[in-house]
C-alpha cells in the first residue's frame, strides 16, 4: 500500500514534468521535484523516492543544477540512513557524492555523509564507520562544512554516552577540532557564517559540560556579529547568542552572562525574533527570580 502510494506520487510528478514543452522550464521542474522527493524520503524513510530522484537527474540539462540536485539526494539518503541505522544507505550516500561539483556542493554533501556514517557507526557498534567518518571529514574543502562535520561527530559521540561513558573526552576532542577550523579559517566569506558556527559550537560545548569553552565561543560569535548589516541575519544570530548566554548563565549561576544575554537581546530588531527570544529569556530569568533583568527586557 505504501509503495503503491509512493509510486503514484512519483508517476503524477513525472506526468506533470513531461507535460512542460519548454526544455529549460521542464529541467527546472525536475530540479524542484528532486528536492521534494528527497524530502519525502526523509519524512517517510522510503527509499523509493530516492531511487526515483536519482533517475530524474538525467532530465536536468544544466550541470550546476544537476549537482545541486545530487546534493539534495545525498543529504536525503544520509538522513534516511540515520533514521533507519542503515549502513548500506550511508555508504550509498558517499558513492553518490562523486556526482557533485567539487567545492561548495561536494562539501555540503559530504557534511551530511559524515554525520550519517558517524551516527550509523555508533548505532550498529561499528567503530570502523566512525573512524571512516573522521577521515572523510578531513577531506571536506569548505571550512564551514568541515567544522560542521566535526560537530556532528562530536554530537554523535556525546549522544552515545548512555552506552559508553568514556565517549565524552572523545566528543570534546572532536568539538575542539571543529572550533580550531573556524578559528584558523581565512576563507569564510561572510561574518554571519563565522558567527553562526561559533554559536553552534557554544551550544555544543554547553552540552558537553565545557562552559568555559562555550563562553569563549559566544564572545567570538558576538565579535563576528559586530559588522552584520542585514537585519534578519543580525536578529537571527543574536537570538541564538542571547539564548545560549542565558542558558550558560543559569547553569553556572553567572549573573554577568545573564546581563550579557539581555544586552544581546537589544541587538534583535525583527519582531518575530524579539518575541521568541523575550519569551525564552523571561522564562529563565523568572525561574531564577531575577526580576530586575526581566524588567530590562520590556
Amino acid at each position: 500500500m505504501v509503495n503503491d502510494a509512493s509510486s503514484e506520487f512519483i508517476r503524477k510528478f513525472e506526468i506533470k514534468a513531461e507535460s512542460i514543452t519548454n526544455d529549460i522550464d521542464r529541467s527546472k521542474k525536475y530540479r524542484a521535484g528532486i528536492a521534494a522527493l528527497a524530502q519525502k524520503a526523509v519524512e517517510t524513510n522510503n527509499t523509493i523516492f530516492l531511487d526515483a530522484a536519482v533517475g530524474f537527474t538525467g532530465k536536468i540539462i544544466d550541470d550546476h543544477d544537476r549537482s545541486k540536485a545530487y546534493v539534495d539526494i545525498i543529504r536525503g539518503t544520509a538522513r534516511v540512513a540515520i533514521n533507519t541505522a542503515d549502513a548500506d544507505l550511508a555508504c550509498r550516500s558517499l558513492e553518490l557524492s562523486a556526482n557533485t561539483d567539487k567545492g561548495h556542493d561536494r562539501s555540503h554533501a559530504l557534511q551530511g555523509v559524515v554525520a550519517a556514517m558517524a551516527d550509523v557507526g555508533m548505532k550498529i557498534d561499528e567503530p570502523a564507520f566512525l573512524e571512516d567518518s573522521k577521515e572523510l571529514a578531513g577531506t571536506i574543502e569548505y571550512d564551514t562544512y568541515r567544522s560542521s562535520a566535526w560537530r556532528s561527530i562530536a554530537r554523535t559521540q556525546h549522544g552515545n554516552n548512555n552506552n559508553n561513558n568514556n565517549n565524552t573526552p572523545d566528543a570534546v576532542e572532536s568539538a575542539n577540532k571543529a572550533m580550531q577550523i573556524i578559528d584558523m579559517s581565512k576563507h569564510i566569506s561572510r561574518d554571519v557564517y563565522r558567527a553562526s558556527a561559533y554559536v553552534d559550537l557554544a551550544q555544543l560545548f554547553v552540552d558537553l559540560g565545557q562552559e568555559d569553552k562555550a563562553g569563549e565561543c559566544i564572545t567570538k560569535a558576538v565579535d563576528s556579529s559586530a559588522g552584520l548589516e542585514d537585519e534578519f541575519e543580525r536578529s537571527s544570530v543574536f537570538q541564538t547568542i542571547a539564548e545560549t548566554q542565558v542558558r550558560i548563565g543559569a547553569r553556572t549561576k553567572d549573573n554577568g552572562l545573564l546581563e550579557d544575554a539581555v544586552e544581546s537581546f537589544g541587538h534583535i530588531t525583527r519582531e518575530y525574533y524579539r518575541t521568541s527570544t523575550k519569551q525564552t529569556l523571561t522564562s529563565v530569568l523568572l525561574n531564577l527570580k531575577n526580576d530586575e533583568l526581566v524588567k530590562r527586557l520590556a
